[in-house]
């Protein structure tokens, strides 16, 4: 009799602690992302605090960086913009519409943001080669040297010019017109109140103003937008391809952990350890069904993020409705 009870009793103990653990608090709070109807809009996003700052995707067209000892130029990729690199200075009354026929489309180095469109055609052999144009020691400012043909957020292409960038201003000087030369705007886009507080400052070509779309560069850490990967189309073959995605602000840094459940994960799961790429978390965390084109998930993957602030958060991937709906839902927790 007193061993029934014993065991009796055992039962009871274990059934009480897996109540609790059924009872315990989720640790994890879920979130949802949305970026409105069609993803058209892009959204800056604090880990700590949530949404900083939404911003419709078509408003600009290129995007300068801030430093003053910087000369990256990004394209608004995401939103169809597309840069043809066509000569040099001497290219600009040559261009037409046929300039672009046999030429590759440049766009942005998305594992950081240091390397824009602009910038791909840089020497790495030369310091002071930017890709658009060349660093002056004398005065410090980065004068261009290339033609460009861009396909602008309307559909639109013209031929561009980057003049000068001033390094103690900020200060750009810009040309553009149509392919036959027609409607030639020359502005100058003064960026100096931004130094020292945005990675960049946006700009609308098409509707010729500044577009803050980042927010202060210490308010936000993760980036949920669109932008163009190279995927095989057949044999030799290579397209360019738009992709929902997370980009990570400088300074972030995340760790990949894989085949392991988000519950169970440590940072020190990462194979590669962490990562300061702004495409650390990027967009195959996911994955379309080529006949079908639904979207699943990939399974077992979760994101160490160290934030701007310097503290440390687990996520992983719970929903992503597509691009009609725009929303992607995770879950986040603080890490000790």
């Amino acid at each position: 009799m007193r061993t029934l009870n014993r065991i009796i009793l055992f039962i009871a103990f274990i059934l009480m602690v897996a109540c609790e653990k059924d009872n315990a608090p989720d640790p994890y709070s879920d979130v949802t992302v949305s970026m409105d109807a069609n993803s058209s809009s892009d959204v800056y996003y604090s880990v700590a605090g949530g949404a900083v700052n939404t911003v419709n995707r078509t408003d600009w067209d290129i995007a300068f960086s801030t430093p003053t000892m910087s000369a990256t130029v990004l394209i608004n990729e995401g939103a169809g913009v597309e840069l043809y690199c066509v000569g040099d200075t001497n290219a600009w009354e040559s261009v037409d519409e046929n300039a672009i026929a046999s030429l590759l489309p440049r766009y942005n180095d998305k594992t950081g943001w240091t390397t824009g469109a602009f910038n791909r055609n840089s020497n790495p052999l030369d310091p002071f080669n930017f890709g658009w144009g060349h660093y002056n020691m004398s005065d410090h400012n980065v004068y261009g040297d290339s033609i460009y043909v861009i396909k602008l957020t309307n559909g639109a292409y013209k031929k561009f010019f980057y003049r000068e960038r001033t390094g103690a201003t900020a200060t750009h000087y810009l040309s553009w017109a149509n392919l036959d030369g027609s409607e030639t705007v020359n502005t100058t886009v003064v960026a100096t109140s931004y130094v020292g507080t945005r990675n960049f400052i946006h700009y609308s070509l098409v509707n010729q103003e500044i577009v803050e779309a980042e927010p202060l560069k210490d308010q936000w850490d993760l980036l949920f937008t669109r932008f163009v990967i190279q995927i095989p189309a057949g044999p030799g073959v290579i397209m360019n391809y738009p992709v929902m995605g997370v980009l990570s602000n400088a300074g972030v840094i995340v760790a990949k952990v894989t085949g392991v459940l988000p519950a169970n994960a440590k940072d020190t799961d990462a194979a590669g350890g962490y990562s300061d790429h702004a495409d650390a978390i990027g967009y195959d965390w996911k994955v379309s069904d080529p006949v079908t084109h639904e979207i699943s998930l990939v399974d077992s993957v979760s994101y160490f993020v160290q934030s701007v602030e310097g503290k440390k958060y687990q996520l992983y991937f719970t929903n992503y409705s597509g691009s009609t709906a725009g929303t992607v839902s995770f879950k986040v927790k603080t890490v000790e």
